[in-house]
């Protein structure tokens, strides 16, 4: 396990401890039946390609939510909630799915969106068609929640001075407690049978409709969800951002065996390229490393400018919190990477990294009651996941006390300590047992938000709409390279 240092913690305590966070929330649409929704992007939210605050992920019923940056945990979650129900109102009766796992699952409802005519539009779309022909569009239909965090110069200066080094050690020890966040955070144990059927899954029934893993924590996290065999090949330690940026750039450039016979000739296009991943939003870890966000590629930034932020991924939906994550639940991610930054983060040899990937297989699959391997802190041997858990949420706890927040975090941890008596997953299957269904579940769950939308935060969202119909009209008058020139290029800006 891992413990703060008190050097480390003498160092934050003496800094300004500013810290800033951010949240990407996504939901399916679905109707009133449980359904995934047929509708495409509603012209009442304006353009989603230049919406700062609602967009498409991978397709027309995959809405996303995006935040802007807040200090303070109740104002990132009031605007969260603001913008949720403002959603809500332009949906046409549709809603918005408070689960991790699909709907009703309709291929012919999963379309790809239209970006429009600009070569980043074109290269947006066909990434997406790329993630298609590779995955298929159930994997891509399950939702998430990143949880994207920084932290002062003042405080890196304090605790490491090399911005770099700082946030790869918390990715280090991140992937360490990784597995159990999963057992506090995980809630997609059970998904209906559609999301599975032509697919060779090793589920069990749970009843007519739906299936289920009888142990699991996330489905959407395990080898059944969010999951590429290609990438798993090799491990990322996050030792050093060299080694990083190299494993991208090996993973854009050569041809994966899998992948090479999806088209990539510009008469036929139907992937960016046939390497392990299209480009470095295909990179699917649990944790990942930002640089600044601009019009440059992210690999360019991470080379010039390092480092800026993390973006936490792999959180589930909380389908017990009426917008999909409860302020307890941004309390607890942001004290573990605070955890994780205030402890001694030793690099990932090899036998580690074989530690870390077999322990977030089990907490996925069978995180509500397993045993997890110890090794990364000296120890030998297996631990019953609860126990392990425990220690952690002591370890909480302790850096709590130390830094005077106490007071803040107590209910949170609290409520942490229950749910490893009782995991959120263990909690939902006995509910879905309860009320006959799945669906008939989260359509209870999913219920409009009895809420009044702030007039600031409402008239900001209807400037945003009327901000993205304008910045999409004058991108599409821009004058530019034809697309197979700029394929071409964007092909060769990695290599």
């Amino acid at each position: 396990m891992i413990f703060p240092s008190s050097k480390k913690l003498e160092a934050f305590l003496s800094s300004n401890k500013k810290i800033t966070k951010g949240l990407e929330k996504e939901n399916l649409r679905s109707d009133i039946s449980g359904k995934i929704s047929s509708k495409s992007f509603p012209k009442s939210l304006g353009k989603f390609s230049c919406n700062e605050f609602v967009t498409l992920d991978y397709s027309e019923p995959h809405l996303e939510l995006v935040t802007p940056t807040f200090e303070n945990n109740m104002q990132l979650l009031s605007f969260l909630k603001n913008l949720h129900k403002f959603v809500e109102h332009n949906i046409d009766g549709d809603l918005l799915w408070n689960y991790s796992m699909p709907p009703k699952f309709k291929q012919k409802f999963i379309k790809l969106p239209d970006f429009g005519e600009t070569n980043k539009s074109r290269l947006s779309y066909l990434y997406r068609l790329g993630l298609r022909n590779r995955y298929g569009d159930k994997m891509q239909s399950t939702a998430g929640i990143h949880f994207n965090i920084s932290f002062s110069d003042d405080v890196i200066n304090r605790v490491h001075k090399k911005k770099d080094e700082f946030y790869l050690g918390i990715c280090r020890n991140f992937l360490r407690v990784f597995p159990i966040a999963l057992r506090l955070t995980g809630c997609s144990p059970i998904t209906h049978k559609s999301f599975v059927k032509g697919r060779n899954l090793q589920v069990e029934m749970l009843n007519d409709q739906d299936c289920y893993l009888p142990n699991a924590t996330s489905l959407r996290v395990s080898r059944l969800g969010y999951y590429s065999d290609q990438q798993e090949e090799k491990f990322i330690t996050f030792n050093n951002l060299e080694e990083y940026l190299e494993l991208l750039k090996e993973y854009i450039n050569v041809p994966n065996e899998k992948f090479k016979e999806i088209s990539i000739d510009y008469k036929n296009l139907q992937q960016i390229n046939n390497g392990t991943i299209q480009m470095e939003s295909e990179l699917y870890n649990h944790i990942r490393p930002k640089g600044r966000q601009t019009n440059e590629r992210q690999f360019s930034q991470l080379k010039q400018s390092g480092i800026e932020y993390l973006e936490i991924r792999s959180i589930d939906l909380n389908p017990y919190s009426e917008i999909g994550l409860s302020q307890h639940d941004i309390e607890f991610w942001e004290l573990l990477i605070i955890l994780c930054a205030l402890s001694d983060s030793a690099e990932i040899k090899e036998d580690e990294a074989l530690i870390i990937k077999e322990n977030i297989r089990r907490a996925a699959e069978s995180g509500q009651n397993c045993n997890i391997l110890m090794g990364f802190d000296g120890q030998k041997g297996e631990e019953n996941i609860s126990l392990v858990t425990e220690n952690l949420i002591e370890s909480m706890i302790s850096l709590s006390e130390a830094l005077g927040t106490t007071e803040q975090y107590h209910e949170m941890l609290d409520e942490y300590k229950s749910r490893n008596k009782l995991p959120p997953s263990s909690k939902f299957i006995k509910q879905v047992n309860e009320q006959e269904g799945l669906f008939k579940t989260i359509l209870n769950l999913s219920k409009p938000l009895d809420h009044i939308i702030e007039n600031n935060a409402y008239k900001k969202f209807v400037n945003e709409v009327e901000s993205s119909n304008i910045k999409h009209n004058e991108l599409s008058n821009i004058n530019e390279i034809g697309f197979e020139e700029f394929i071409l290029k964007y092909r060769e800006e990695i290599k």
